[in-house]
């Protein structure tokens, strides 16, 4: 399916005007550039300061083909989605913003080890498209230059936008884009809209303060301590919480409570359950 048929035919996954004629004509004349990326270098961009409208996305443009084509890419169209956020084209961009915008490529988006390229591998459904990475791209290059608007970011139809070429489709990217947000350290979500900042968020910051104050160890303690302080029986002749062995649990024919700790999870589906095992002993 070209891509002109697919905006006609899922108007629900792409911002309204995509399925009109005058889109397709745009899209005609800017080929191989979709217009989306012209939209957000003419839009966005063009509002910081240091970036003139014109020869600054000429510069910009010269820069990202010539490192698509040195790196031999495939894509058929050059779209936000297809910016290589490293190299040349990083350091053209970090000259319209902040420095402190590069550790956040690194991590986030694009860099040798960030998180966008873990989970493309992680996922061959995603990888396959190296879907988390382009639409990490797409965030940034809507969000980076609005941090200071009042309706910071763009929404998931317009990162689709961004993404989806012929013969792809919007699902897998709106996936990627799902598994971005919740592990992801400076992405930002309001809605249905989506911002890169140079703060980490909330809950990212709560959770790696928590994992550098409690060890796997030290949480695994607190369960079995706080198991060992349940004495309520109920209607059982007794519980026995995280027994250290089998022979822990009296055998006689009265009905017990075992409460199994922490090294005996359960894996649901699976003959060979820790938990399971475990209980087979007792």
């Amino acid at each position: 399916m070209c891509i002109r048929d697919r905006y006609r035919t899922q108007k629900g996954e792409f911002p309204p005007g995509c399925s009109e004629a005058d889109y397709e004509r745009r899209l005609t004349g800017a080929y191989p550039i979709h217009p989306e990326l012209f939209d957000r270098l003419y839009g966005e961009w063009s509002t910081l300061d240091k970036f003139q409208r014109t020869r600054g996305v000429l510069r910009l443009m010269a820069s990202v083909v010539h490192e698509l084509w040195e790196r031999n890419d495939q894509s058929l169209l050059v779209m936000p989605a297809t910016v290589p956020l490293d190299g040349a084209v990083k350091s053209e961009l970090l000259k319209f913003l902040e420095p402190a915008w590069s550790p956040v490529i690194d991590a986030d988006i694009d860099g040798p080890n960030a998180l966008p390229l873990q989970l493309d591998r992680d996922n061959p459904a995603l990888g396959r498209y190296s879907a988390t990475r382009r639409v990490a791209r797409t965030v940034f290059m809507g969000s980076a230059p609005t941090q200071q608007a009042a309706n910071r970011g763009i929404d998931d139809r317009r990162v689709k936008l961004g993404c989806v070429q012929p013969g792809e489709s919007p699902a897998t990217f709106g996936d990627a884009l799902r598994r971005l947000k919740d592990q992801a350290t400076y992405l930002y979500v309001d809605g249905q809209r989506y911002w890169y900042s140079l703060q980490p968020t909330v809950t990212r910051l709560a959770n790696d303060r928590a994992l550098s104050h409690f060890s796997d160890d030290d949480v695994d303690h607190e369960v079995q301590k706080r198991l060992l302080g349940e004495r309520q029986v109920g209607d059982f002749a007794a519980v026995h919480a995280a027994p250290a062995s089998p022979s822990d649990v009296p055998d006689e024919p009265r009905a017990r409570l075992v409460v199994l700790g922490p090294e005996h999870p359960h894996v649901p589906k699976t003959a060979d359950s820790p938990a399971l095992i475990q209980a087979s002993l007792i």
